[in-house]
């Protein structure tokens, strides 16, 4: 079973957060012992209103290394097509420098065409996004592990080495047997995206295939719902309904919520469910904040992680 040094908090909200909150909420879970802080790298909110604030990434990052001590954290996940892949590989490695090796380095191709096209970047079909993505992959690789790199592709091309040389942990995310591959031939972490158990299971044989003996850890990352108890529980479904109807198309209840892989119970279910994925073989859980402002439940999933 997983313990809550183990677990990160996962901040991609849908209500609006500054740089300060974002800080305070890294504090927060380096205070409360978590192992990681991590953040989405959107350049616009991904749900409902674009005119929230929703502050870039990597300088939020750069905040976030000089105001903790000790937790892990980093971006999940950077799209590719929005910096050049030896340039995010040196800043990878400068942050991890800076802070003795606590940064994490999560790259996936890009999904959310809307932010592409507002800041006038190209958005390419999936094909291409998925050959620029492996193509960064063989220049970030080498760069993040010390190694020099010379490497001359369609899309990218690189010819250099970072220093400090650093090792920074490479995580990547997929949902198909193709990524499979990729994963096993590059990553330090798989990162599944609020799976249900039965899906995970699939997906996980077909990682364990490909890898040819190499450690991979395996996360999760997704939403989720905890109360004291069953009437709380709906109670804080019913009053967060916008939340969900943005994050998933449409208003949920609780059944419906589960289905679609969400954590989601009282203490005691919340906690079954952990172990179910702990013993499929998820190693760490990312708990996605879609409410950056309902403490309440995050110091509820804080005191149950701790009583694991």
């Amino acid at each position: 079973m997983v313990s809550i040094a183990d677990c990160g908090l996962m901040l991609e909200p849908q209500q609006a957060m500054s740089v300060q909150e974002i800080v305070d909420w890294g504090v927060y879970a380096e205070q409360n012992e978590y192992g990681y802080i991590l953040r989405s790298d959107h350049l616009l909110p991904i749900w409902d209103n674009k005119e929230r604030d929703s502050p870039e990434c990597w300088s939020s990052l750069g905040v976030l290394a000089a105001k903790t001590n000790k937790i892990k954290f980093g971006p999940l996940v950077s799209p590719i097509g929005f910096r050049n892949p030896g340039l995010l590989a040196r800043m990878a490695c400068n942050l991890n420098d800076y802070t003795h090796g606590r940064f994490l380095l999560g790259v996936g191709a890009g999904w959310y065409e809307e932010e592409y096209l507002a800041f006038g970047f190209d958005y390419p079909s999936f094909k291409i996004r998925y050959n620029q993505f492996i193509e960064s992959l063989k220049i970030i690789r080498p760069l993040i592990d010390g190694k020099p790199v010379d490497f001359q592709g369609e899309y990218y091309r690189a010819r250099t080495r970072c220093y400090p040389k650093s090792k920074v942990p490479l995580i990547i995310g997929g949902r198909n047997p193709k990524m499979m591959r990729v994963i096993a031939e590059y990553a330090d972490e798989w990162n599944v995206y609020n799976h249900r158990i039965t899906d995970f299971k699939e997906l996980k044989s077909s990682l364990d295939k490909s890898r040819s003996g190499r450690k991979i850890q395996i996360s999760r990352m997704g939403p989720f719902v905890i109360a004291e108890n069953q009437n709380q529980l709906e109670q804080k479904i019913a009053k967060n309904g916008e939340l969900y109807k943005a994050r998933f198309d449409s208003p949920l209840n609780l059944d419906e919520i589960r289905k679609r892989g969400v954590l989601c119970g009282t203490v005691d279910e919340f906690t079954s469910q952990l172990k179910d994925f702990s013993n499929a073989g998820i190693e760490k859980f990312y708990f996605q904040i879609l409410d950056p402002h309902d403490r309440e439940m995050v110091n509820l999933l804080t005191s149950t992680l701790k009583d694991l």
